[in-house]
């Protein structure tokens, strides 16, 4: 229903640049900075007026056995350390949001649950979350403090080569040069993209060439993984379960399946020396999947893939195969100005993507 709503406001405001978004021919630079004006200001419109519509939608919309699921990667202390650029933001949130972001929920009658919880027979008149977070940081301690306070678990997927190595993630490697070199972050974003296209090996080898033997040590506690003195120690908290996000933090789907059945055993024979329990639950690198991959996953021993695709989860959920389970990453800013978006299920991303297919279908008329 939200979804419809927003589509007819929307094509309502846009009734009167049919002309400009049909006139491709005519100055193209110019049109394409038109139009990612365009694609900015309606998106803030979309959040602005969520602020008013989504209240009233969910009057009429039940949330009971809806699962929502986040991914978090780093926690800041503070603002000021995220000034500091000693890793990619990628919406990491300070403490103090952290905080709020529970609060939110809490408020609003979520339960938060592990993902052995949904092996239960969970009752079907509440609504609930799940915390994940992705990588290892050794930030993302940060968090326990808040978990015990309102006693809510939380699942830290660990990417095992880093911990076991004390090496520092890729992307952040590129992120905090390239910042200290004043590099934009447009271009910074397309080197990290290109990147992804390659195996773990190959980036190895070009952060290396392009940034020397030792980039891949630690700046300060920011930016470092856990160690496994630390990840065992997590591990025996009554609130936190490990799961596996791969050896090499390797997107699966520039491997084979004998590549991937290595990642994923190598990863579990490293967790389960070191914490004495198999993980239950893995989550994607980059949130790439397919079948094959998820076939492999089921077979590797895994109950639940989390991936990064936005969405509800509707419990219970179905049959006793690998469970792929959506997740929605929060944003670094209040709760308040987007939590009834995902409450509903989407965003004003992907409220606003769904409406440009639209148009594009009304314009071919």
């Amino acid at each position: 229903m939200g979804l419809v709503i927003y589509s007819y406001i929307l094509k309502y405001l846009l009734l009167n640049n049919r002309l400009l978004l049909n006139n491709r021919n005519k100055n193209t630079l110019k049109l394409k900075s038109i139009k990612k004006a365009i694609d900015s200001t309606l998106i803030g419109f979309i959040e602005k007026l969520g602020l008013m519509v989504n209240p009233i939608i969910l009057n009429f919309k039940d949330t009971n056995s809806h699962l929502l699921i986040f991914y978090f990667h780093g926690l800041y202390e503070s603002q000021s350390q995220k000034e500091l650029n000693h890793i990619d933001p990628q919406n990491n949130l300070t403490v103090s949001q952290f905080t709020e972001f529970i609060d939110y929920f809490l408020y609003h009658n979520y339960h938060f649950i592990k993902p052995k919880d949904l092996l239960t027979d969970l009752p079907n008149d509440q609504s609930y979350a799940m915390i994940t977070f992705d990588d290892g940081y050794f930030n993302n301690t940060l968090a326990i403090d808040v978990l015990n306070k309102y006693n809510i678990p939380a699942t830290f997927f660990v990417t095992t080569k880093n911990i076991f190595e004390n090496k520092s993630f890729w992307w952040d490697i590129i992120y905090k040069f390239r910042m200290q070199n004043n590099t934009s972050l447009r271009k910074i974003r397309k080197e990290q993209e290109y990147l992804k296209k390659f195996k773990h090996e190959h980036i190895e080898k070009y952060i290396e060439t392009h940034f020397g033997t030792k980039a891949t040590k630690p700046w300060s506690d920011i930016d470092r993984p856990l160690n496994p003195v630390e990840l065992k120690q997590i591990s025996e908290h009554p609130l936190i379960a490990v799961g596996n996000h791969t050896h090499n933090h390797s997107i699966l789907t520039n491997h084979n399946d004998e590549e991937l059945k290595k990642e994923f055993e190598k990863s579990n024979k490293l967790l389960f020396d070191l914490t004495g329990l198999a993980p239950i639950s893995i989550a994607y690198p980059n949130g790439n999947f397919n079948k094959s991959i998820l076939k492999i996953t089921e077979k590797s021993g895994f109950q639940f893939a989390f991936t990064t695709q936005n969405g509800i989860n509707i419990l219970p959920t179905i049959d006793n195969k690998i469970i792929s389970l959506k997740r929605f990453m929060p944003k670094p800013v209040s709760i308040k100005d987007y939590g009834s978006f995902v409450r509903l299920g989407y965003s004003p991303d992907i409220i606003y993507l769904n409406f440009k297919k639209q148009i594009k279908s009304f314009m071919k008329k």
